[in-house]
């Protein structure tokens, strides 16, 4: 799977990097981490894209990989976003197969 806000930590080994770009899903990420009482260090890249850091130890990567999910998750938008057309197209795909399982069975 391809984690595309997990970095390596630059100088120490002991520790993974997350990273947003969103102010939003940062908080977000930081409140999940405080509930679960989760040690993190904190930093913004004042200098460059206001990218927000958070160094996490390598012990509770695998902890802290299921809250980043749910933080991405949290703010993912809908692939079909339209209610309707994504109901419409629901449909649509239920009547083709029904087509196909009646062609299947009266065709025996």
């Amino acid at each position: 799977m391809i984690q595309v806000n997990i970095k390596e930590h630059p100088t120490n080994n002991k520790k993974r990097v997350f990273y947003y770009k969103d102010a939003a899903q940062a908080d977000y990420f930081e409140n999940l981490l405080k509930e679960n009482a989760h040690y993190y260090e904190k930093q913004i890249d004042v200098e460059g894209d206001q990218t927000i850091y958070f160094g996490i130890r390598s012990s509770d990567f695998e902890k802290v990989k299921k809250l980043n999910y749910l933080t991405i998750g949290h703010f993912r938008k809908p692939f079909i976003p339209d209610k309707g057309f994504r109901y419409i197209l629901i449909i649509i795909s239920l009547i083709i197969l029904a087509l196909a399982i009646s062609g299947a069975i009266l065709s025996d």
